[in-house]
């Protein structure tokens, strides 16, 4: 979910590893049928994705995260991948363990911070294993290599602003 630069770029970057690749922003329809043609995807509703996808990667500034949780709704099994971009943990919480809550879901990964690229080590985060297991193997099948940095409490030291790390 998410049409800018960064959710292009991993879209780019899942496609290398033959995924199937369906884009929404609920905030720019046009932008995302672009999008999607562009890398080789299709557009689908974000509930449609939500309910039947295997991940569901969230990869829009955090301005419009409301707007995807609120088109995503609630009940997906899906594992989320958040790749919430302009991201800062308020101290007390991370991002995804915000994210977590909205969605009413334990299956959200941290990943995917950093424009993605083939090769690249990612660090991911969150409390189900499984769902750990099922973005390691889609990264893997890009070319990346993951980091597994513990439960999604550990996500906000992925969250630090690049000028304080």
């Amino acid at each position: 979910m998410g049409s800018d630069d960064r959710a292009k770029a991993i879209g780019r970057l899942l496609r290398t590893g033959g995924h199937q690749l369906t884009v929404a922003d609920p905030s720019a329809n046009q932008r995302a049928e672009r999008v999607a043609a562009e890398i080789g995807g299709r557009t689908e509703m974000p509930y449609n994705q939500a309910m039947s996808s295997e991940l569901l990667v969230v990869a829009v500034p955090r301005s419009n995260v409301d707007a995807a949780v609120k088109a995503i709704g609630s009940g997906s099994q899906a594992v989320i991948v958040d790749a919430v971009g302009d991201e800062h943990g308020n101290g007390a919480h991370s991002g995804a363990e915000m994210l977590a809550a909205k969605l009413d879901s334990h299956h959200v990964v941290r990943a995917l911070i950093n424009m993605p690229q083939s090769g690249a080590n990612v660090p991911i985060c969150g409390d189900d294993a499984n769902a750990k297991a099922i973005v390691d193997r889609a990264l893997h099948a890009c070319g990346c290599s993951t980091t597994d940095r513990g439960p999604l409490g550990h996500a906000a030291e992925l969250e630090v602003p690049a000028a304080a790390a």
